[in-house]
């Protein structure tokens, strides 16, 4: 049985995340395979694991851009906020308009709150592309993380950015799940805020 579907939630709007018995292929071979974890509100799992062991390839499964897989996948995609190693930014705008585009598909009104807490709202009038990769990152989360979804799933959300940038990011994560988000993310750097579960992918090679 191969299937995504979307979480239903009770009248209380529960939140929950369910992968069970998950294998993904790569070039027709299985990169991981058996991956099963259910996260529930106010849970953040840490999926580490060596370079080719799947970390981006399972995020990808999860948010329905890969077809390649088995298994069963249950997360409500109008309640998902998803960032890769791309910072998905169109270079030649400016940070503002950039960040307006991020709000305008989720068709709500500009709010420069993220950019001000990373502190960048200071740029909205430079060209993306004049940023350096930290500042980037920045404007790129700022982005994601402002369309009030529920639940996130950041690829390598740490790189690129300097201590008080990681100190940031980390407080804002362990802010989300206190107030009953979630959090799926994958990183090579040591965790700063205390994830409630680990993911070891090289244990499913």
């Amino acid at each position: 049985m191969t299937e995504i579907e979307e979480t239903k939630t009770s009248e209380v709007n529960f939140l929950s995340v369910s992968v069970k018995n998950l294998t993904c292929y790569r070039n027709d071979f299985p990169v991981f395979a058996d991956v099963s974890f259910q996260l529930h509100q106010g849970e953040q799992l840490f999926i580490i694991g060596s370079n080719g062991s799947g970390k981006t390839t399972l995020l990808k499964t999860l948010m329905g851009l890969s077809s390649k897989f088995e298994g069963d996948i249950h997360i409500p995609p109008h309640e998902t906020a998803y960032l890769g190693h791309l910072n998905g930014l169109k270079p030649e705008l400016t940070v503002g308009d950039n960040h307006r585009f991020w709000l305008k598909l989720e068709n709500l009104p500009t709010s420069h709150n993220l950019l001000e807490y990373f502190e960048v709202d200071d740029l909205t009038g430079i060209p993306v592309r004049l940023l350096s990769e930290g500042q980037k990152r920045k404007v790129a989360l700022a982005g994601a993380l402002e369309t009030g979804k529920r639940i996130w799933v950041l690829d390598e959300p740490f790189n690129g950015l300097d201590q008080k940038g990681q100190d940031l990011l980390a407080e804002l994560i362990q802010r989300h799940c206190e107030k009953m988000g979630i959090v799926i993310l994958t990183s090579h750097l040591e965790p700063i805020s205390s994830p409630t579960r680990y993911l070891a992918l090289d244990d499913y090679r």
